[in-house]
């Protein structure tokens, strides 16, 4: 699709000429401008391929600045769009490839195109990488093959749960005694060689009927499973997080993607007893970045941001007892009571009936100071 900027003082005009060239799906206006002055210092920005440019315009004409797009050495095409028809020859001098009369028509703007194709073809979009299969680990387990919508579907638990364990060990050779012992803890020893032959051979059929290319294989007693093309949310998380963090402007929409990726605690609805060490990994790894975003919001008072980080990440890990007293004492900072006493109240609620107890004494401090305010 081409993109173009439209200068035009008249804001009418502006409007009916970015409708008709949009309309065509051909065209994207990707700045329109009602000064030639502001639309000149932003050319450089915008890197439009044709320009469509009004005349008779106060500061600077649209002649004039043809020439100075022209004279920066821009590869942009000029469309001039005028209600006067006695500029037609200086407007070529400047080679614009078309000469528009206003009140405009869409075959007007069809013939420009039909110009504009023959001069500068559409580029062409990169193709996206081909769907080698995805896996997603955090919330439940989900896989999905090379092109597929639907996530696959294992023929039995045990199938999903020794990929599971083996993606957990992925690229990593495993014993057979460790994989039996995770998955069938309490299997009879005669039995277990023939679970883990059978349980192994459907995880092969069924990433092979998910198109999945894998490599699933026993040497020297020991178990290796390589995905080396599938895309892995948990593998993408651990790569970001491994770094240090560091928050900017520049790096910040980065790291929301990193957030992002964690829609719940790792293998959470699968309920795995030997994925507990890397639950708590990466709840620490999250917790921690959740905690530099607000460290980074608060820094520029930036509080609404703040506390959208940290109502977000509560849906996730509702007991962690740092994000909760990290969104009191900014309840606190903020002098917002009614909130504070509201979160606290709710915590409380939670803590007992699912640990047990009552919230930390730092969090019950800050309670106690609300009534304060």
């Amino acid at each position: 699709m081409l993109r173009a900027i439209i200068v035009d003082d008249e804001k009418p005009a502006v409007e009916v000429l970015k409708l008709l060239l949009e309309k065509t799906g051909q065209i994207c206006v990707v700045g329109s401008f009602m000064s030639a002055v502001h639309a000149l210092s932003e050319v450089q920005n915008l890197k439009p391929d044709v320009a469509f440019l009004d005349i008779e315009m106060p500061e600077m004409s649209g002649l004039e600045l043809a020439e100075k797009i022209i004279e920066a050495g821009n590869d942009i095409e000029i469309v001039f769009v005028t209600a006067y028809d006695k500029y037609a020859l200086e407007a070529f001098r400047v080679n614009a490839i078309n000469y528009i009369l206003k009140p405009l028509s869409s075959d007007y703007i069809s013939q420009t195109i039909t110009r504009l194709k023959k001069i500068k073809p559409s580029p062409v979009s990169p193709q996206m990488p081909a769907d080698k299969g995805r896996i997603y680990c955090f919330g439940r387990l989900l896989v999905y093959g090379a092109g597929y919508r639907q996530a696959v579907k294992w023929r039995t638990s045990k199938a999903e749960e020794l990929f599971a364990f083996m993606l957990q060990n992925l690229n990593n050779e495993v014993s057979k005694w460790k994989i039996t012992q995770a998955l069938w803890p309490e299997c009879e020893t005669e039995k277990l060689n023939v679970n883990l032959y059978t349980t192994v051979y459907q995880v092969k059929k069924t990433l092979l009927s998910a198109n999945i290319k894998f490599d699933f294989a026993f040497v020297n007693g020991r178990y290796k499973l390589e995905l080396p093309e599938v895309y892995i949310d948990s593998a993408e998380f651990e790569t970001i997080t491994n770094t240090k963090i560091i928050l900017s402007a520049a790096s910040i929409e980065r790291y929301k993607k990193v957030l992002s990726l964690y829609k719940g605690n790792y293998l959470d609805e699968n309920e795995y007893r030997w994925s507990q060490s890397k639950v708590e990994e990466y709840s620490r790894r999250y917790c921690s970045l959740v905690f530099d975003f607000v460290k980074y919001y608060e820094t520029g008072m930036d509080y609404a941001n703040a506390e959208k980080i940290l109502q977000e990440a509560l849906t996730k890990v509702p007991l962690d007892d740092d994000l909760n007293g990290m969104l009191l004492k900014l309840f606190f900072i903020k002098k917002d009571k009614v909130s504070l006493v509201m979160h606290y109240n709710k915590i409380e609620k939670l803590y007992k009936a699912e640990l047990g107890i009552a919230p930390n004494a730092a969090m019950q401090d800050l309670f106690n100071r609300a009534f304060k305010l």
